[in-house]
């Protein structure tokens, strides 16, 4: 179903001869931009500017062909945009807002992001959408390799020379326009550092969720694609991604891909496709051989030797909980440091993100929107559509650990909006 925000036939007979932008197909540079210049935009120092800045492109282009479609699922996540507008009574303070507004503009800009691309079906096709994708993956995992040669590496971008003085002295936008290409972490009685890759993002656990939302596309790009040729290298492409992967030390990540892996085996086993579940099960017995004869599962279980993680996390989810229960509705619009647990209330977690700064009702939609989403396309049959089907899966399985960025958030927005339109429009995956 959709909704057409739309003049008459009659009325946008006549913008279209005034107006000859009324019904134009939409320019697909300004999403695309977004993920095949991802390279270049984390470069530059721009990876916290440019969504904003490719989103008001959008804005400004929708506007200007006025008839934009909307899907009905969609108006779950126009209402959690609203609310968390609705949440700024909760907001007290400046740096309070600045809090409030990076939250909501990761919020917003996806939300542009899914609707621009359900539009632009002339202009970005899926595979289009795809390609842009798998450009983030291919960036992620050669930044990752390069951050294990080159961990203390910090690249100086050009937004570092016009930044002002003031804001380079604050911790995270230092990271921002300093990028790290990893974490070097030293926990107390380790002898070697951890180096956990987070380029292009700020951290690891950031690379570790992109890595579980994107490497099912890459499984369905392979599940699609005609050329042997294509398939070998991307094979050999996923096999190289497991070092830097295995780097992270991400548990979630595996979570989260494990969850994906087992949920498009159990819809093929539904649909009797019993080659496709022979080859999908030897490749995933595979890698948990390797994982463990590699020593990855020992490296990434001796790490919480020295990381008591799961406990501190546990404890900021109670206090967090706690303190949501003050402001059921509405939350506080922003994460609060918690001197108790030392860790702010309202991160380590997407859930929990949006349960302290939104209230039960922002936490509501979010998780509304994308279990309709999922029920609403589950009759996408090809295995390219499956996998991208699955990303969803992911990250529901992955949804109490870690928060989205502006990034990860968009990647699960796109691959929703892609089964919708293809839904909608009876396109192919």
């Amino acid at each position: 179903m959709t909704v057409s925000l739309k003049p008459t036939a009659k009325n946008n007979r006549f913008l279209s001869a005034v107006h000859p932008s009324v019904n134009a197909p939409l320019p697909a540079w300004p999403l695309l931009t977004l993920f095949y210049g991802l390279p270049v935009i984390w470069a530059m120092g721009l990876l916290q500017f440019a969504p904003t800045i490719l989103s008001t492109v959008m804005i400004i282009c929708m506007i200007m062909r006025r008839n934009v479609l909307v899907h009905s699922t969609m108006w779950l996540w126009f209402a959690l945009m609203f609310w968390g507008v609705v949440c700024l009574v909760s907001i007290d303070t400046a740096s309070e807002f600045l809090g409030w507004f990076q939250r909501y503009m990761n919020i917003f800009n996806a939300g542009i992001f899914t609707l621009y691309y359900f539009n632009a079906r002339e202009r970005i096709p899926n595979d289009h959408l795809l390609g842009g994708l798998l450009t983030v993956w291919f960036t992620m995992v050669v930044l990752g390799h390069l951050a294990l040669i080159f961990p203390d590496f910090r690249l100086r971008t050009p937004m570092s020379f016009i930044m002002p003085g003031g804001l380079l002295s604050n911790e995270l936008v230092r990271n921002y326009v300093f990028p790290a290409m990893a974490e070097v972490q030293m926990p107390w009685g380790v002898e070697i550092p951890y180096n956990r890759p987070s380029a292009p993002f700020t951290y690891a656990n950031s690379w570790g969720l992109a890595y579980a939302l994107l490497t099912p596309v890459v499984f369905g790009v392979m599940a699609g694609v005609k050329s042997n040729k294509i398939k070998l290298f991307l094979g050999i492409a996923v096999v190289l991604s497991l070092v830097p992967a295995v780097a992270t030390s991400n548990r979630g990540m595996f979570i989260g891909l494990g969850a994906s892996c087992a949920y498009v085996l159990m819809r093929l086993l539904f649909k009797g496709d019993w080659r496709a579940v022979g080859i999908g099960a030897l490749l995933l017995v595979g890698t948990v051989t390797y994982l463990t004869v590699s020593g990855a599962v020992e490296e990434i279980l001796g790490r919480q030797e020295y990381s008591n993680s799961t406990g501190g996390r546990a404890s900021l989810y109670e206090l967090t909980f706690a303190y949501t229960m003050r402001s059921p509705l509405v939350g506080y619009g922003t994460s609060q440091m918690s001197d108790s647990v030392g860790v702010s209330m309202g991160t380590q977690g997407q859930i929990w993100a949006l349960m302290f700064c939104f209230g039960f009702v922002g936490l509501g939609l979010f998780l509304t929107y994308f279990i309709s989403v999922l029920i609403n396309t589950w009759h996408i049959a090809s295995h390219t559509g499956l996998w991208v089907h699955s990303v969803i899966v992911s990250a529901l399985a992955v949804v109490t650990f870690y928060s989205f960025d502006v990034i990860q958030l968009s990647v699960l927005m796109l691959c929703a909006a892609l089964m919708m339109r293809s839904r909608t429009y009876g396109e192919g995956l």
